[in-house]
C-alpha cells in the first residue's frame, strides 16, 4: 500500500521559498517543495472543506496528517526544471512622513500640514522555478497505508487547492487510485546533511502543524525562532537538470484541463449591473490584446479563437465552444463584483498566461481614470470540478441579465407577432428561450419540454433582480451593425425537473452576459 500524490503547475512556474530566507535572494528557491509546505496545506484546506460540507471530523484529519508526517516523502521530480526568467518589481522600503505649508481657510495664515506621505520604493528581482506545465510531480509515500474513508478525505482536500507557495504559484493536485502503477523515485529526503543536498523543512509533529495553523498571525510562539515549532530541516538529493531544451511530455499524460477562470472586480466605484455588456466586451478586448502581445512574432501579433471567437480568416466560430465573459453581481448591491471567463473547449498555455497577466480593464466608463477597474484572478479549473457563481447547480434559475431574443419578431404573414400586445410578445419570448435552452442543452438536462419558463415581472414590465428594467441595460454592443437593443428582450424564471449545473446564457450576445440566468440557491423543482 501507498500514498502517491499528483502534483501540476498549469503557469509553468513554482514560487516558494525557504523557511525564513531573504524574500527576493535567487538562490533562496524552495526546490523541492518541502513536505511542511504540503502539510501545512492539506490542513488549512481542511477547514475549508469543514465549511463547506458540515464535515467536523478532526480524527480523520489529525490520522492522515500523523501517517504522512511520521514518515518522510520521496519524489518523482520534473528533471527539465530551471530557473524561471527573473522579474523585476518596485517594492516599499519606507512610509516617509513630510510637511508642507497651506493656507488656513479661517486664519488665512500659513500653517504645517503633515498630512502628506512620500513612500520610498526600491528595484527587487523576482525568481521562480521553471517548469513544462504538462510535467507533473509526484510525492510517494511507499509504506504509508491510509483507511478508504482518509483517503476520501484527503483527496477532496487536494481537489481544493488551487496554489502552492506564492498566490501567483496556480497548482493542481490529485491523489493517485492505488490502482496506477508505483512510480520511481529520483529524488529522496534524508536527516543526514551532504554537499549534494539541498535543505527541505519536515514534520515531526503533527500536533504542532495543526497548532501552527489555527494560531493568529504574529503568533509569540514562532518569535525568535530558526524554524516553526514541530519542524526540522531535513535534506533532499535533486537530480541533475537537463538544461533548458524541454523534452516531449511522458506518453498518455494528459494537459491538465482549464475551461473556468474567475475573478474579483475591485474598484473605488463599481459598475452598475446595467454595464455587463461594456464590461464583458472590455474583458474580451483586454485578453485578446494581452495575448497578441504575449504571442507576438517579427512585428505580427497571434489570435486567440478562444478569446476572439473567430478563427484566421475572421469567420465567427460555431459550435459556442469559445469564450464566454460572464460579468455578475454576487452580493446583491446592484454592481458587478466578479467575472467568469468560461470556454467548453478549454484554454491553451498561452491562454492561461495571458488569463494571469489581465489585471485591469477599460471600459470608458465616465471617471474611469480615477476609478480604474481592477481584477484579482481567484481561480481556474475544469467545469466539472471547479463551478462557481454562475457555474453553479440548481433546479430553479432567474434572470440576471436581459434575455435578447435571437430573432425579430415578425409583423406581418402567417406569424405576426402583435407588438403592442404584452401577452404575445411574452409568449414569443418563451418560445424563443425554449428554443435556445434545446441548443445549449445544460448539464444535466435530458428533456427541456419539462422546463417552466415564468416571466418575472412587475407592473407590466420584465424586471431583473426586482429592480431593473430590462430597458435600463445597455442591449447594443460596440461593433458596427449590432441591434441588440431593438430586439425583444425580457426576463424569466426557469425550473427544472432536477437540478441542472450551469452556465445558462441565452439568446442574442449570450457570450457578453446577456440572457445570463443565476442559480437560485434551494430552487424547488417543478412537480
Amino acid at each position: 500500500m501507498s500514498v502517491v500524490i499528483e502534483q501540476t503547475f498549469p503557469l509553468g512556474r513554482f514560487q516558494a521559498r525557504r523557511w525564513n530566507q531573504p524574500p527576493f535572494d535567487p538562490g533562496s528557491i524552495e526546490w523541492p517543495p518541502s513536505p511542511w509546505r504540503l502539510l501545512r496545506a492539506i490542513a488549512a484546506r481542511w477547514f475549508q472543506y469543514c465549511r463547506e460540507t458540515g464535515d467536523g471530523d478532526t480524527d480523520r484529519r489529525d490520522s492522515i496528517l500523523a501517517r504522512l508526517a511520521e514518515t518522510l516523502p520521496s519524489f518523482r521530480l520534473p528533471t527539465d526544471t530551471v530557473s524561471g526568467p527573473e522579474l523585476r518589481q518596485y517594492q516599499p522600503t519606507a512610509l516617509e512622513m513630510q510637511f508642507k505649508y497651506k493656507k488656513d481657510p479661517k486664519t488665512k495664515k500659513n500653517v504645517l500640514d503633515y498630512s502628506y506621505r512620500a513612500i520610498t520604493t526600491t528595484l527587487v528581482p523576482d525568481s521562480s522555478c521553471s517548469l513544462v506545465p504538462t510535467e507533473s510531480l509526484l510525492w510517494v509515500w511507499e509504506t504509508v497505508t491510509l483507511a478508504v474513508s482518509e483517503r476520501a478525505l484527503l483527496a477532496e482536500l487536494l481537489r481544493r487547492m488551487h496554489y502552492f507557495g506564492r498566490a501567483e504559484s496556480w497548482t493542481r493536485m490529485r491523489l493517485r487510485s492505488e490502482e496506477e502503477s508505483l512510480p520511481d523515485s529520483n529524488c529522496t529526503i534524508g536527516r543526514e546533511p551532504s554537499s549534494a543536498a539541498v535543505p527541505v523543512l519536515a514534520n515531526t509533529s503533527p500536533d504542532e502543524l495543526i497548532a501552527r495553523v489555527l494560531a493568529p498571525t504574529g503568533d509569540r510562539a514562532l518569535a525568535n525562532r530558526p524554524i516553526p515549532p514541530g519542524t526540522a530541516w531535513c535534506y533532499a538529493r535533486v537530480p541533475t537538470v537537463h538544461g533548458t531544451t524541454r523534452p516531449p511530455s511522458p506518453r498518455g499524460h494528459t494537459h491538465p484541463r482549464i475551461q473556468v477562470a474567475r475573478y474579483a472586480l475591485d474598484s473605488t466605484v463599481l459598475p452598475l449591473v446595467t454595464e455587463t455588456l461594456p464590461v464583458a466586451e472590455a474583458a474580451r478586448r483586454a485578453l485578446m490584446s494581452v495575448y497578441g502581445r504575449l504571442t507576438e512574432r517579427n512585428g505580427v501579433r497571434g489570435r486567440s479563437p478562444i478569446f476572439s471567437g473567430k478563427d484566421a480568416d475572421g469567420d465567427p466560430l460555431t459550435g459556442h465552444g469559445h469564450a464566454y465573459y460572464l460579468p455578475t453581481d454576487e452580493d446583491g448591491d446592484g454592481r458587478l463584483d466578479h467575472l467568469t471567463v468560461f470556454a467548453r473547449s478549454e484554454f491553451g498555455p498561452s491562454e492561461i498566461r495571458a488569463i494571469d497577466q489581465l489585471t485591469r480593464l477599460n471600459t470608458a466608463r465616465k471617471g474611469e481614470e480615477r476609478h480604474p477597474l481592477r481584477l484579482l484572478l481567484l481561480g481556474l479549473g475544469a467545469i466539472d470540478e471547479y463551478h462557481p457563481g454562475p457555474l453553479g447547480e440548481s433546479a430553479a434559475w432567474v434572470s440576471a441579465t436581459p434575455y435578447v431574443a435571437t430573432r425579430h419578431a415578425k409583423t406581418r404573414g402567417r406569424h405576426k407577432i402583435d407588438l403592442f400586445a404584452p401577452q404575445a410578445c411574452v409568449e414569443f419570448l418563451i418560445a424563443n428561450v425554449r428554443d435556445q435552452l434545446r441548443e445549449a442543452r445544460p448539464t444535466g438536462l435530458d428533456n427541456t419540454s419539462d422546463a417552466a419558463i415564468r416571466p418575472t415581472m412587475a407592473g407590466g414590465a420584465f424586471v431583473v433582480g426586482d429592480r431593473w428594467r430590462t430597458i435600463q441595460f445597455k442591449r447594443f454592443r460596440s461593433k458596427g451593425g449590432d441591434d441588440g437593443g431593438r430586439r425583444l428582450a425580457g426576463a424569466f424564471r426557469i425550473e427544472f425537473s432536477s437540478p441542472v449545473r450551469g452556465p445558462i446564457t441565452l439568446g442574442h450576445s449570450a457570450h457578453f452576459g446577456m440572457g445570463l440566468f443565476m442559480p437560485v440557491s434551494g430552487g424547488s423543482n417543478v412537480t
